[in-house]
């Protein structure tokens, strides 16, 4: 038996509202961020990754744009999801939309004791970048080279491609969708799900409307995720 977990781009102000409710019951409601720190202003200038489980909001992600990366920021995935590669399921179809949007580099933050699974997934340590203390942390800025797929975003690009709604410029690469559910198969960490986004599992006993934080600020404890 299968369902369905869907990944989408925001292109709705109903879209962004789940993405903010997910974001304000994790880290405002769960772990007493204050809500002017959680909602700093940035979401205004940022993209939005939302995972739906049967209509309901639970996970997202959220993407801003510097010179020459994307910085992948307040991931955070509904309680009972974490037995699942949700949270691999947004990172990679955030991976994916920057590199068809043509940016080389994704930017996070990751605890310094975990940054040993973040280079085995392909990130590494940004050389000179000095390391964060948060809410008791060590985080150390990483990062990982974008592979741009045979079609992404240039200055050349046609205006008519430049005009399409955000994630589907090209019809063969629209990020997201639905990506089946198999309830039957053993949950994987990250570094081994990253490169089989197809095999999505769920547990059979989710309830979307309990709320887990499984990190605090962008998505450096993701490594952390029990599977048991």
């Amino acid at each position: 038996m299968t369902d369905f977990v869907d990944i989408k781009v925001v292109l709705s102000q109903k879209e962004f509202e789940d993405a903010m409710s997910v974001r304000r019951q994790v880290f405002v409601d769960e772990q007493n961020i204050a809500p002017e720190l959680e909602f700093d202003g940035n979401d205004f200038s940022a993209t939005h990754l939302v995972a739906y489980f049967k209509g309901s909001p639970v996970g997202t992600i959220r993407l801003r744009y510097f010179k020459d990366f994307v910085k992948i920021e307040r991931l955070c995935i509904a309680k009972n999801m974490r037995k699942t590669n949700t949270s691999a399921l947004l990172i990679e179809s955030a991976l994916s939309f920057s590199a068809t949007k043509g940016f080389e580099h994704a930017h996070a933050l990751c605890k310094k004791e975990l940054l040993n699974r973040w280079e085995k997934a392909g990130f590494f340590p940004v050389e000179n970048a000095p390391s964060v203390s948060q809410n008791g942390m060590t985080l150390v800025p990483i990062a990982k080279k974008l592979t741009l797929p045979e079609k992404h975003i240039t200055l050349e690009t046609s205006p008519d491609i430049l005009n399409i709604r955000e994630g589907e410029w090209f019809s063969s690469q629209k990020i997201g969708g639905s990506s089946a559910v198999d309830r039957t198969e053993q949950i994987k960490h990250f570094a081994s799900m990253a490169s089989k986004i197809h095999t999505l599992k769920i547990a059979p006993d989710i309830l979307p409307r309990n709320w887990h934080p499984p990190l605090r600020y962008d998505f450096v404890d993701l490594f952390e995720s029990k599977t048991k």
